[in-house]
């Protein structure tokens, strides 16, 4: 499933209230996020060849997952929140694999947390986030297709 770094969580989706073009959003990208892919490319002699990349695994989705849903627990702290980013990088740089998409998942989740300046917008943040962990999951568990 094709994904493109253009598309991102519309800005107020977060800022003001989540809609069904969000819902449609988190399809996409979960989808996309939970399933290996493989793209075309050339190497240094311009042969063509594939490159894997790799899921998003559950475990790594969890993790991050898990933190915010502590951050929900104990309520919004902007200073707590923006240090998501550190931590999601710190999973992006123990990453083994160059092409991984947790790559994708860092860059359209803090661009997201960028947009959260308030309690309304960490709600906003946490459905949509939400959404994408279970559509990760129904893609992960081969239970989502294009059609659905």
């Amino acid at each position: 499933m094709a994904w493109d770094r253009n598309d991102l969580i519309p800005q107020t989706e977060i800022t003001e209230k989540v809609t069904q073009r969000t819902v449609d959003f988190a399809k996409r990208f979960g989808a996309y996020l939970g399933k290996d892919d493989r793209r075309p490319s050339t190497d240094r002699n311009g042969r063509n060849i594939e490159i894997k990349e790799s899921k998003l695994t559950t475990s790594q989705l969890r993790k991050f997952f898990g933190e915010v849903k502590r951050q929900q627990m104990s309520g919004y702290d902007e200073t707590d929140f923006v240090l998501l980013k550190p931590k999601l990088a710190y999973a992006v740089g123990r990453a083994k694999d160059a092409n991984a998409k947790i790559n994708d998942f860092y860059f359209v989740i803090s661009k997201a947390i960028d947009n959260v300046s308030s309690e309304l917008h960490f709600k906003n943040f946490i459905k949509v986030f939400e959404a994408i962990v279970a559509y990760h999951k129904a893609a992960e568990e081969s239970k989502l297709n294009d059609n659905n």
